[in-house]
C-alpha cells in the first residue's frame, strides 16, 4: 500500500494549490513550487470530466512487462508540479523516470485542463 504525502502545485495561472501525492511521485514530481497555498482548489491527479478541481500538467509514463508472447505496456501518470518542469527536457518524451527503482519511459505529455 502506498503512503500519499499533501503537497504543492503551481497552476498555469501561477496560483498555488493542494495535491496528493504517493511518496514515490513526490520524489519526482519535479521541482516544489515556493510560497503559500493560496487557491482552495484542490488539484485532482485521477479526476473524472464530471469532478470539479483541476487536472494537473504532466507526462504520461509506460513500459513494458511480461515475456513474449505475453507483453504488455502498464501506463501511469505524473503529475509535474512547476510550470517550468512541464519544459524541462528530463520529461521530454522517450525519456526515462525512476520511480522506486523502477525505470519508466515518457510516451505522452499532458496539458493542465479544468
Amino acid at each position: 500500500m502506498a503512503n500519499f504525502v499533501k503537497s504543492k502545485y503551481e497552476a498555469n495561472s501561477t496560483r498555488i494549490h493542494s495535491i496528493r501525492l504517493s511518496t514515490g511521485f513526490a520524489a519526482v514530481a519535479g521541482t516544489l513550487p515556493t510560497g503559500a497555498i493560496n487557491d482552495d482548489v484542490k488539484v485532482k491527479v485521477s479526476k473524472s470530466n464530471r469532478e470539479f478541481g483541476l487536472r494537473p500538467r504532466g507526462v504520461v509514463l509506460s513500459r513494458l512487462l511480461g515475456t513474449a508472447p505475453n507483453q504488455f505496456y502498464k501506463y501511469t501518470f505524473l503529475p509535474l508540479r512547476s510550470i517550468a518542469d512541464y519544459t524541462d527536457p528530463a520529461y521530454s518524451v522517450g525519456s526515462t523516470v525512476t520511480i522506486n527503482s523502477i525505470a519508466w519511459i515518457v510516451s505522452e505529455k499532458r496539458p493542465e485542463d479544468y
